[in-house]
């Protein structure tokens, strides 16, 4: 079997390019340069693999990301927030909010040759609540579907069982965007694992995967009906895209650095300023916005169904020493569940709480943790004070587990003993569906505050197709959840977001880490290359000259 490396050097030897001289890309296919339509290949270095390549099954953000010059949405979200139309032409929302009816755009097709009309937007919405497709994320943004109504091949009303607020924005997300009907129908099975069977409408299609290596995208020559808030118009400048795989930090920095690869996403904070300098290699920056990387704390068994025990680990954990040791000065700690550049965060959160082991120590005196043991771990009646965190390894980016395991030493200076436990995918599923966990930790991207509903609500349990991590059943938080998902002004919105985010500090169900970026470095011969409002390349208007 190849190693990373030597599958890298290989593979990327036999990718033919086609040189393009430097243009600029303007936003109309009709005035854009004939040299900037005519192709090349981007090389493209992930930092993780997806758990699914199907975006109405997967959880993670990573799916999303590589497949949206594949499958695209009603509508698209601009970088200040506002809806705006893109498969969708309009939309009305009825007066008492259980109706969204949209008007499609005419002349759209799947790659495959398939219209996209009512009966294709039906038929995904059911496929993401079908319990054979076991969606992990996209379910949640759908909130209290109820049914999709084909009205006419252009007019499809989408019906909730109460009003469902976040709807307009989650329908612009990846999560929900569109397979042809044709592959749910003959091919649901293989959806999961990617490839051709990934039919969609957009500028690109799925030529193959080659699990854990790589995966390759191919343009299509007749796409023209990106959103008018897109960059680009028209087909893609790029012919093909190749994604590395690449879930080592040193194997992505050396790939660009070296130019095996052209663009890699999640630059390590500690190779940040080293890049900046590099000639050849430009870096562009965003923050990401949704929810940070959060420690979820289990708070449906012991020992962390105790508020105390919960408030320990917060106060024993040095969140601002392990940022500015880990992240050299690149990224700042998070205080709240949301990250700062999300609608309707609560500034007020900052400070909240005090790095104290003095405090943790006594909460943990109070529990009856008293005693210690040889390793100097904390014991009551003789049991160590022992929780776990199971991981998936493939899914964690490495940055994500160097600060996991910053955690366990903080926590072991105050007598704590966390087990990082790595597990495959599918034990990972048993066990959070199960509550088996004592921390589960993940980040949640997203721009719209209503994803806290699928992280804290009773009724988004990781068994619901939720992902509510600390297992939280607060009548509080769901009364205020509820109001948020069905008031029609925006203003009462977002109070009603503040207070959940409150009370979620307050209670100590979750500890958040670090307020995250997306950090891209990309070689000079990439031109046209932005980050959308999710901090997501644009794959659509990036060129190679």
């Amino acid at each position: 079997m190849q190693n990373r490396r030597t599958f890298l050097r290989s593979h990327l030897a036999a990718i033919t390019l086609t040189v393009l001289a430097p243009t600029a890309l303007t936003a109309c296919s009709d005035s854009t340069p004939p040299s900037a339509r005519g192709g090349g290949t981007l090389r493209y270095g992930a930092a993780t693999e997806p758990d699914s390549w199907d975006p109405h099954a997967a959880s993670t953000t990573v799916t999303g990301r590589l497949l949206r010059p594949v499958l695209e949405s009603l509508v698209s979200v601009a970088a200040d927030g506002t809806v705006r139309p893109w498969l969708a032409d309009s939309w009305t929302v009825s007066p008492d909010g259980l109706t969204y009816t949209f008007t499609l755009r005419s002349g759209v097709t799947f790659s495959d040759g398939t219209a996209f009309d009512a009966a294709a937007v039906k038929a995904n919405f059911d496929h993401v609540v079908d319990p054979k497709t076991a969606s992990k994320r996209a379910a949640g943004l759908l909130g209290s579907y109820q049914k999709t109504e084909v009205v006419d091949a252009r007019t499809v009303a989408v019906h909730f069982k109460a009003p469902n607020s976040s709807f307009l924005p989650a329908v612009g997300s990846t999560f929900l965007g569109f397979h042809s009907p044709v592959a749910l129908r003959d091919h649901a099975a293989d959806l999961s694992s990617g490839g051709r069977y990934i039919v969609g409408t957009g500028p690109f299609t799925f030529v193959s995967v080659i699990p854990g290596q790589q995966a390759e995208f191919r343009r299509r020559d007749d796409y023209a009906w990106a959103p008018s808030s897109a960059a680009h118009q028209g087909k893609a400048p790029l012919e093909s895209i190749v994604v590395l795989l690449l879930k080592e930090d040193a194997a992505r920095i050396g790939a660009i650095t070296s130019g095996q690869v052209d663009v890699v996403e999640q630059v390590p904070a500690n190779r940040a300023a080293s890049l900046r300098s590099t000639n050849g290699l430009a870096l562009t920056r965003k923050a990401i916005p949704g929810v940070p990387y959060t420690y979820y704390l289990n708070t449906t068994r012991s020992p962390f169904n105790d508020i105390r025990a919960r408030q320990a680990v917060r106060h024993a954990i040095d969140l601002a020493g392990i940022v500015k040791g880990l992240f050299q000065g690149e990224y700042e700690r998070n205080w709240g569940p949301l990250a700062p550049t999300t609608p309707g965060y609560d500034s007020t959160l900052t400070d909240a709480w005090t790095y104290s082991t003095a405090e943790a120590g006594r909460l943990l005196d109070d529990l009856g943790y008293t005693g210690r043991d040889s390793a100097g771990y904390r014991t009551r009646d003789g049991k160590r004070f022992t929780i776990e965190q199971p991981y998936v390894k493939t899914f964690v980016s490495a940055q994500n587990h160097t600060f996991d395991v910053g955690v366990q030493a903080a926590l072991k200076q105050v007598g704590i003993e966390l087990i990082l436990v790595p597990l495959d995918s599918a034990s990972s599923i048993r066990r959070t569906r199960e509550g088996d966990y004592d921390i589960f930790a993940f980040g949640w991207q997203g721009s719209d505050p209503g994803l806290l509903r699928t992280l804290y609500a009773s009724g988004q349990q990781f068994a619901d197709g939720g992902a509510n991590g600390s297992r939280v059943h607060d009548d509080h938080l769901d009364a205020w959840l509820d109001e948020a998902a069905t008031t029609t002004s925006a203003d009462r919105r977002m109070d009603l977001y503040r207070q959940v985010q409150r009370r979620i500090v307050e209670q100590a169900y979750s500890v958040p880490a670090y307020i995250a970026t997306m950090d891209v470095a990309a070689r000079d011969r990439v031109t046209g290359l932005r980050l959308d409002v999710d901090a997501n390349p644009d794959f659509h208007s990036i060129g190679v000259a």
